[in-house]
């Protein structure tokens, strides 16, 4: 009887002792990679959270944790002091539990709350303006506690069938037997401290060989399971592995060192930073540290620590890798690291921007004059463009009084049609350059600007002053070609002039017009064919055609075309054709085409006076002949024949 309470308590105390060792394995194992999951997530995210650039990093924390078997991570959030998240990554099935959160207000190192399959954790973390926030994420023990209840539930039915076992063995068994299973149980207890490397020995057939199997079976299991929990201990390892290597490649430079100052740990960008002067940081002080400008510099930063628990961005100089001396920000945050407190500094340089100031300081005071001279002339040209408009639109009011001018006023508002893009344009661009002027100026009063914002304000100032010069450019080409257009209207002086050329410059007037239709519009004219002639006369005839085909040639048509062609026949004859493919004539309306007062449209706007006045021009003003080739659905063709030399006029 006494052996069989012996091998019950045995037995018990196997399976006790089982449970006792994996949970402490379970729970010491998670805690510690809790702690180091949160000492590694402060150091690589100190640097983006004291810059305010946190939720840069969310994509990629957000795919870390994509794949619940690459990282144990299960969720990972950071809030501000006000409890707001910055960063929600991963799942949380419940809300922060309110003891780890009460927990986590005094800010004092990590802390950790088992909640079923999920360690909770909370850290705190220094953000932007010296506020503190909270790092808390979830790490998962579902597969350490998984192998836990698989190995306790096997140990268990184990033990159990054992101690079945044994209970029937106590009554078959003899004396002998039974010093067989004392010596038995010295073994078990062996392994119930833990040793399961060694197998039970084993002699012969019988049950209790059957017994010392059965424990030798347990203890493989254990052992497996054992394994099991290694192997995600080697998991846990690797993650941490990971980890560290944020805080290795992180881009700015990175130390982590005790309370006496000596460094422990550095980033490659200290060395990048610092060049050789930062070779073999590890183990030094912070007074052997050879990049700080001077020793006052290194006790100032110091002291502040001191007063303050922390250096928020005080500024230090520093020693760069060519000689010079340069300025960097530093900042420092409290942490636990392997049961020590330690501090973790962040160094930003900052040589180049301060170095850009000073630059920019000089060049304000040119620039700004600069800018004030060219917005001052752009206004003054607007100014003149405004003018010219209103002198433009002022000669048409003015031509419509007598019926053979009556053309220029459509060529009046074609070109005011044509200046209003460029002029407008030119407008648009001089006001948003001296808005642009003024907030520059601001900028510049508040001590906030930056090499980026003037590179930028340069461009704007550079390709406002492109635009508006290309749109006056355009603006002073169709006003020469319309001040040429109606000198040779008005006054319908004889001069010397190229026929392409003059051509040109009556289809330029109506190209708002041709391009609403839309038509296209092909000249066939050879260069160098000079006329003297009278060039008004010529562009009345032009208008008066290109008028006539959008109006009644082209409506309600598809793909419209025109075409003016000219050559040069025996006899120093011209003959220009003028072509389109609208909709034609019927004979009916080509036998009247140059009756005066007949017109297609009486009473919706037309005259009939246009085509009557091109016959008249042709055939006395140019001396010349004229006729039409037109049939419905085939356009219309108007054929001149024109003197060179145009005959002389009577003096009137």
């Amino acid at each position: 009887m006494l052996s069989a309470i012996v091998q019950a308590l045995v037995v018990g105390l196997l399976i006790w002792n089982g449970l006792r060792l994996m949970n402490h394995a379970v729970n010491s194992n998670a805690e510690r990679v809790a702690q180091e999951y949160a000492v590694t997530l402060n150091l690589s995210l100190s640097p983006y959270a004291t810059r305010g650039r946190l939720p840069e990093l969310n994509t990629y924390l957000a795919e870390m944790l994509s794949d619940p078997d690459d990282s144990l991570l299960r969720y990972l959030t950071i809030l501000d002091e006000h409890e707001s998240p910055i960063i929600a990554v991963g799942k949380r099935d419940q809300p922060l539990p309110p003891q780890l959160r009460q927990a986590g207000d005094n800010l004092k190192g990590a802390h950790t709350l088992l909640d079923g399959a999920t360690l909770h954790a909370r850290a705190p973390l220094l953000l932007a303006d010296n506020r503190i926030g909270s790092i808390n994420f979830g790490v998962s023990t579902k597969d350490l506690r998984q192998a836990r209840d698989e190995v306790l539930v096997q140990s268990c039915v184990i033990a159990l069938a054992g101690f079945a076992l044994g209970v029937l063995m106590f009554y078959i068994f003899t004396h002998g037997i039974g010093r067989r299973l004392q010596a038995l149980t010295g073994e078990s207890q062996q392994m119930a401290l833990g040793d399961y490397s060694k197998a039970l020995p084993v002699h012969g057939d019988d049950e209790i060989a059957i017994f010392a199997r059965t424990l030798n079976t347990m203890s493989a299991a254990l052992r497996e399971r054992i394994a099991q929990l290694e192997q995600s201990q080697r998991r846990l390892s690797e993650s941490e592995a990971r980890f560290k290597t944020l805080f290795d490649m992180a881009p700015l430079p990175l130390t982590v060192s005790d309370r006496e100052g000596r460094i422990v740990a550095a980033n490659r960008a200290v060395r990048h930073t610092f060049g050789s002067a930062a070779d073999n940081l590890i183990g030094k002080r912070s007074n052997e540290v050879p990049f700080w400008a001077s020793a006052v510099e290194r006790e100032r930063i110091w002291q502040i620590y001191r007063e303050e628990g922390a250096v928020q961005g005080a500024i230090a100089g520093v020693l760069l890798p060519d000689g010079s001396v340069g300025s960097v920000a530093i900042w420092s945050s409290s942490l636990t690291l392997d049961g020590n407190d330690a501090i973790i500094w962040a160094l930003l340089d900052l040589t180049e921007e301060l170095n850009a100031k000073r630059e920019l300081k000089d060049l304000n005071v040119s620039l700004e004059s600069r800018v004030r001279e060219r917005s001052a002339a752009l206004e003054r040209a607007n100014g003149e463009l405004n003018a010219t408009l209103q002198t433009l639109r002022h000669t048409q009011h003015e031509l419509l009084s007598s019926e053979k001018m009556a053309s220029l006023g459509s060529l009046v508002a074609g070109i005011a049609h044509e200046l209003n893009t460029p002029i407008g344009n030119s407008l648009l661009a001089s006001t948003a350059l001296h808005d642009r002027v003024l907030d520059f100026g601001q900028q510049v009063s508040a001590g906030s600007l930056r090499r980026s914002q003037l590179t930028a304000h340069l461009d704007e100032v550079c390709t406002a002053s492109t635009l508006i010069s290309g749109s006056l450019h355009k603006a002073a080409e169709l006003i020469s070609s319309f001040k040429q257009i109606a000198v040779d209207q008005t006054n319908d002086q004889r001069r010397a002039f190229d026929l392409l050329a003059a051509v040109q410059d009556a289809i330029a007037t109506y190209m708002p017009r041709l391009r609403r239709v839309p038509c296209e519009v092909t000249l066939q004219i050879p260069a160098g064919l000079v006329l003297d002639s009278y060039p008004g006369g010529l562009y009345q005839i032009l208008n008066n055609l290109i008028t006539n085909a959008l109006t009644h040639a082209f409506e309600q048509r598809q793909g419209a075309a025109i075409t003016v062609s000219a050559e040069r026949l025996e006899g120093d004859i011209i003959a220009l054709a003028f072509r389109d493919n609208g909709s034609g004539m019927g004979d009916d309306v080509l036998r009247r085409v140059f009756d005066p007062f007949f017109t297609t449209r009486m009473g919706q706007g037309g005259t009939g006076l246009g085509m009557n006045i091109v016959y008249n021009i042709v055939t006395g003003v140019l001396g010349g002949r004229i006729s039409i080739d037109s049939a419905l659905g085939a356009g219309t063709t108007i054929r001149m024949l024109l003197p060179r030399v145009a005959p002389q006029r009577e003096a009137k």
